[in-house]
Protein backbone atom coordinates (compact mmCIF):
# COMPACT_ATOMS: atom_id res chain seq x y z
CA UNK A 1 0.00 0.00 0.00
CA UNK A 2 1.43 3.25 -1.00
CA UNK A 3 1.55 5.97 1.85
CA UNK A 4 2.56 10.12 1.92
CA UNK A 5 6.37 8.68 2.04
CA UNK A 6 5.96 7.64 -1.86
CA UNK A 7 5.18 10.64 -2.96
CA UNK A 8 7.36 12.52 -5.23
CA UNK A 9 7.80 16.60 -4.59
CA UNK A 10 8.77 18.90 -6.67
CA UNK A 11 8.98 22.75 -7.37
CA UNK A 12 5.64 23.72 -8.03
CA UNK A 13 4.67 25.71 -10.89
CA UNK A 14 3.58 29.41 -9.31
CA UNK A 15 7.58 28.92 -8.66
CA UNK A 16 10.02 29.23 -5.48
CA UNK A 17 8.53 28.52 -2.41
CA UNK A 18 5.37 26.51 -3.60
CA UNK A 19 5.84 22.60 -3.76
CA UNK A 20 3.41 19.74 -5.31
CA UNK A 21 3.83 15.95 -4.78
CA UNK A 22 1.96 13.75 -7.39
CA UNK A 23 0.72 10.21 -6.48
CA UNK A 24 -0.80 7.72 -8.87
CA UNK A 25 -2.77 4.82 -7.31
CA UNK A 26 -2.67 1.73 -8.92
CA UNK A 27 -6.36 1.77 -9.93
CA UNK A 28 -5.25 5.51 -11.98
CA UNK A 29 -6.35 7.51 -9.51
CA UNK A 30 -4.04 10.29 -8.54
CA UNK A 31 -3.62 12.83 -5.47
CA UNK A 32 -1.96 16.34 -5.74
CA UNK A 33 -0.68 17.50 -3.08
CA UNK A 34 0.50 21.92 -2.68
CA UNK A 35 1.98 23.64 -0.12
CA UNK A 36 2.86 27.67 0.33
CA UNK A 37 2.10 30.63 0.57
CA UNK A 38 -1.63 31.37 -0.16
CA UNK A 39 -2.95 27.32 -0.41
CA UNK A 40 -4.64 25.60 2.14
CA UNK A 41 -1.12 24.74 4.28
CA UNK A 42 0.10 25.85 7.21
CA UNK A 43 2.84 27.14 7.95
CA UNK A 44 1.56 30.01 5.32
CA UNK A 45 5.37 30.38 4.56
CA UNK A 46 7.23 29.54 1.66
CA UNK A 47 9.10 25.89 1.90
CA UNK A 48 11.02 24.07 -0.62
CA UNK A 49 10.71 20.81 0.60
CA UNK A 50 7.67 19.03 2.36
CA UNK A 51 9.42 19.08 5.50
CA UNK A 52 8.14 22.42 5.99
CA UNK A 53 4.66 22.17 6.14
CA UNK A 54 2.43 19.81 8.37
CA UNK A 55 -0.59 20.65 6.40
CA UNK A 56 -1.15 20.12 2.93
CA UNK A 57 -4.01 21.26 0.23
CA UNK A 58 -5.51 17.92 -1.93
CA UNK A 59 -6.70 17.44 -4.61
CA UNK A 60 -7.88 13.95 -6.16
CA UNK A 61 -8.27 13.10 -9.82
CA UNK A 62 -10.02 10.20 -11.35
CA UNK A 63 -8.36 8.43 -14.37
CA UNK A 64 -10.09 10.56 -16.88
CA UNK A 65 -8.61 13.53 -14.98
CA UNK A 66 -11.35 15.28 -13.57
CA UNK A 67 -11.94 16.17 -10.15
CA UNK A 68 -13.12 13.85 -7.60
CA UNK A 69 -15.75 15.76 -5.16
CA UNK A 70 -15.32 15.99 -1.52
CA UNK A 71 -17.32 17.28 1.43
CA UNK A 72 -15.05 20.36 0.89
CA UNK A 73 -15.52 20.89 -2.92
CA UNK A 74 -12.36 20.14 -5.28
CA UNK A 75 -9.69 20.68 -3.11
CA UNK A 76 -9.35 19.37 0.48
CA UNK A 77 -7.19 22.15 2.76
CA UNK A 78 -4.80 21.81 6.11
CA UNK A 79 -4.66 17.57 5.38
CA UNK A 80 -1.78 16.10 7.41
CA UNK A 81 0.74 13.60 6.41
CA UNK A 82 -2.05 11.09 8.63
CA UNK A 83 -5.24 12.47 6.56
CA UNK A 84 -3.04 11.93 3.24
CA UNK A 85 -2.20 8.39 4.16
CA UNK A 86 -6.31 7.66 5.03
CA UNK A 87 -7.07 9.47 1.69
CA UNK A 88 -4.46 6.50 -0.20
CA UNK A 89 -6.34 4.36 1.67
CA UNK A 90 -9.99 5.42 0.51
CA UNK A 91 -9.05 5.78 -2.81
CA UNK A 92 -6.55 2.83 -3.36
Amino acid sequence: MKTFKDIKWKQHRLGKGFIQGLLMLDNGIELSIVAGPGMYSLPRDAGNSPDDFNKFEVAIFDQDGNFIETNEGDVMGWQSREDINKLIQIHA
